[in-house]
């Protein structure tokens, strides 16, 4: 199965399509942050929520969250709107308007393809780690369906601080024993990989530069201006 991997959205929706043509895969997943650009209007946000909808109803197509997406969906959360840029009163009405509590439904924080971790920001030692086992799989899976119980809830977890799993800054990720990681968040123009214990983490985060691509347990990654696919991990 070949999987093509989205870096975050921020409005630019009629691009992000263009880009899923051009590299046709099996499954789309997103690495989130689909609202809020610099200049952005609450019809901006209404056109994207329209487009989030109907990206949620197809099967082959998985939407992770980003912290510019869940402040949307928990605009009164104190824990998960307190900090960043973006959210404003107008543009939350418009996008609560169109996306349901169903259609946030649809949506997770981390998806694993074999051992490629996927999601928003990164998963740290700091929040995840186990003082025994370290960081698992399971450790991930289970503190991230704790997060999002506690939330609907209005109560604070861990998972959504500033070293929680939409928040990170790649600077501060370290490639962990337990799984590679695909993850957006902090921009910049050049593509980001840190290797180690056989590991890698990939920010694709360059401001719809670089996607990235999951086949038969290889990572990848594309220069869409180049149109050029880098594979550097061999399973064999």
């Amino acid at each position: 199965m070949k999987i093509l991997v989205v870096p975050d959205v921020h409005n630019h929706t009629a691009e992000v399509e263009r880009q899923i043509a051009r590299y046709p895969a099996d499954r789309v997943i997103f690495l989130g942050d689909y609202f809020d650009s610099f200049g952005d209007t609450p019809q901006m946000a209404a056109q994207t929520a329209a487009w989030l909808k109907e990206s949620l109803a197809r099967p082959e197509r998985l939407h992770l969250y980003g912290n510019h997406d869940l402040w949307y969906r928990f605009p009164r959360h104190p824990q998960i709107s307190w900090i960043g840029s973006g959210f404003t009163p107008a543009k939350s009405r418009e996008i609560s308007a169109i996306l349901t509590p169903d259609d946030w439904a649809k949506m997770k924080l981390v998806e694993f393809v074999g051992d490629i971790a996927l999601c928003h920001a990164g998963i740290g030692e700091e929040v995840f780690g186990h003082p025994i086992n370290g960081v698992s799989r399971e450790r991930v899976e289970t503190l991230c369906a704790e997060a999002m119980r506690d939330a609907e809830a209005m109560v604070d977890h861990p998972v959504f601080d500033e070293s929680g799993i939409v928040w990170l800054r790649w600077w501060h990720l370290e490639p962990l024993a337990a799984f590679s990681q695909f993850v957006g968040h902090t921009p910049s123009r050049e593509l980001r990989i840190e290797s180690a214990h056989g590991r890698h983490n990939v920010c694709l985060d360059t401001m719809g530069r670089y996607l990235g691509l999951i086949e038969d347990g290889r990572m990848a990654v594309i220069d869409d201006e180049a149109g050029r696919v880098t594979w550097w991990q061999d399973p064999s």
